[in-house]
C-alpha cells in the first residue's frame, strides 16, 4: 500500500488537500474521482504501515473564511469593471489589485487587501474569492474559476460587471415602477385615516345635537369612525405584527415562500412581469456559465442559487435532477409553471443547434426588453387608476359627512 498527498477542488469548488492510501497512482486518481475531487495534483510519499482500512483517505477541508467584509452591488460591479480593464491591459492580477487598493480607501479596498492576502497564500483568484462568500456568490466564483483556467479572466470579470449592472437596472426599474403607486396608496390610507379619526367625530357631535335620522352612508361612516377611535391602536399593532410575521415566514420558511411566489405569479399582469424578470436574469446567468464551459447541471444549480424566487429555485433543482437522469432541458422545463412555452421552444432550438448559450443570451435580452416595455406602458395606466380610486374614497367620505347638511338645507327650502 502506497501513500499519496493530493490537492484538488471538491464539487462545491472549494480547495481541498490530504493524504490517501492506494495501490497505485491510477487507483488514487479513481478514488478521488469517486469523491468528486477534480483538478487533482498527486505526489507519492513513503510507504504507509498497513491499517485496518485499506481505503483510508484523510481530507483537510479548507472552508470559506468568516469574512465580515460587505460591499454593495454597485461597488462590486465597479470593482469587476476596473479589474477587467487592468487585466485586459496585460497587468498581472496582484499588481492590478495593488492599483485598485491605492485608488480607494473604503470597504472595497478592504476586500482587495483580503484577496491579495489569499493570493500570497498561493490561491488562485477564484479560490481567493471563495474565501469571501458574503461578497462573491457561488455563481461568481464558479465563472471566475472557469475562465481563469482558460486564461480569459478579464472576459469573466467583464461579463460579471455587465451582469451586476443589468441586474441593478432591472431592480431599479421595478422599484421606480412601484414607488409612485405605493405613494398614492399611502396617501389614500393616511387621508382616510385622518378624515375618520379627526374630522368625522366633529360632524358626529354636530349631528347628535340635531337628533335627526341620518342617511345610511353617513351612519356607516360614523360607525367606522367610532370603531377606529376605540380600537385604532390595537388594529394598527395587529396589522404591523401580522405584516412582520408574514415577511419573516416568507424569508425563512420554504413552504411559505413557495405559496407566496405562486400567488405572485398568479397575479394578473404583475405575475407575468415577475416571470419575465426572473427568466431574463436566469437566462443571462445560465448563458454565461455555459459559455465559460461549466457543465449544464452545475450551471443550473448556480443559476437557481442566484434566483430570488423560491419557486424558481425549487423547479431548477428538480430540472437539474431530471437532466442528470437523461431528460432534455426543454422537456424538463415544460412541466414547470415558471417557464412559458415560447421560452421552452427557444431552449429546444438551442439544444438542437448546439448553441444553447447564445440562444439563452438572446432570450435574456428579449425578456428584459419585454419587461421594460411592459412597465413603461403600464405605468401611465396605473397612476390615473389609483388617483381615481383615491378620489372616489375621499369624495365618498366627504359626501357622507356633508349629506345630512344638504338634506337639512333641502328641508329648509321646502
Amino acid at each position: 500500500m502506497n501513500a499519496f498527498r493530493w490537492q484538488g477542488t471538491d464539487a462545491l469548488g472549494l480547495p481541498q488537500h490530504g493524504t490517501l492510501e492506494a495501490q497505485s497512482l491510477t487507483d488514487a486518481q479513481s478514488k478521488l474521482a469517486g469523491l468528486g475531487i477534480s483538478g487533482v495534483r498527486i505526489r507519492q510519499q513513503s510507504p504507509l504501515r498497513k491499517t485496518n482500512n485499506s481505503d483510508h483517505i484523510q481530507v483537510h477541508v479548507r472552508k470559506p473564511s468568516k469574512s465580515k467584509i460587505r460591499v454593495s452591488k454597485k461597488q462590486l460591479g465597479f470593482f469587476c469593471r476596473q479589474l477587467a480593464d487592468l487585466l485586459s491591459a496585460g497587468i498581472p492580477v496582484v499588481d492590478a489589485l495593488d492599483l485598485l487598493e491605492e485608488r480607494d480607501k473604503n470597504a472595497k479596498s478592504t476586500l482587495v487587501q483580503g484577496l491579495k492576502n489569499n493570493l500570497h497564500e498561493g490561491l488562485k483568484l477564484g479560490d481567493a474569492m471563495a474565501q469571501h462568500p458574503a461578497v462573491f456568490n457561488p455563481y461568481f466564483v464558479s465563472l471566475v474559476r472557469s475562465e481563469e483556467n482558460t486564461g480569459q479572466l478579464h472576459r469573466a470579470l467583464t461579463h460579471l460587471a455587465n451582469h451586476l449592472e443589468q441586474t441593478q437596472s432591472l431592480h431599479r426599474k421595478i422599484r421606480q415602477s412601484l414607488l409612485q403607486p405605493a405613494l398614492i396608496l399611502l396617501t389614500a390610507v393616511l387621508v382616510t385615516w385622518l378624515l375618520l379619526t379627526f374630522v368625522m367625530p366633529e360632524f358626529a357631535k354636530m349631528y347628535s345635537q340635531q337628533k335627526q335620522q341620518l342617511p345610511n352612508i353617513t351612519q356607516w361612516v360614523m360607525n367606522i369612525s367610532l370603531f377606529l377611535q376605540s380600537y385604532g391602536g390595537p388594529v394598527l399593532a395587529l396589522i404591523a405584527a401580522c405584516s412582520m410575521a408574514t415577511l419573516t415566514l416568507v424569508k425563512n420558511a420554504t413552504s411559505v415562500s413557495l405559496v407566496f411566489d405562486r400567488l405572485l405569479l398568479g397575479l394578473p399582469v404583475f405575475g407575468s412581469l415577475i416571470q419575465r424578470a426572473n427568466i431574463a436574469e436566469f437566462s443571462r446567468t445560465l448563458a454565461a456559465m455555459l459559455a465559460a464551459g461549466v457543465p449544464l447541471n452545475e450551471s443550473l444549480l448556480h443559476a437557481g442559487a442566484c434566483s430570488r424566487s423560491a419557486l424558481f429555485r425549487r423547479d431548477l433543482s428538480r430540472i437539474t435532477n431530471e437532466i442528470e437522469n437523461g431528460t432534455a432541458l426543454h422537456q424538463a422545463m415544460l412541466v414547470s409553471a415558471c417557464f412559458p412555452e415560447p421560452f421552452c421552444r427557444m431552449t429546444r432550438l438551442g439544444e438542437e443547434t448546439g448553441k444553447l448559450d447564445q440562444i439563452l443570451e438572446h432570450a435574456s435580452g428579449v425578456y428584459r426588453e419585454d419587461f421594460h416595455r411592459t412597465v413603461d406602458n403600464l405605468l401611465p395606466l396605473i397612476e390615473p387608476t389609483l388617483m381615481l380610486i383615491l378620489g372616489l374614497v375621499v369624495g365618498g367620505l366627504i359626501l357622507a359627512m356633508y349629506l345630512p347638511i344638504f338634506s337639512m338645507g333641502a328641508l329648509l327650502h321646502t
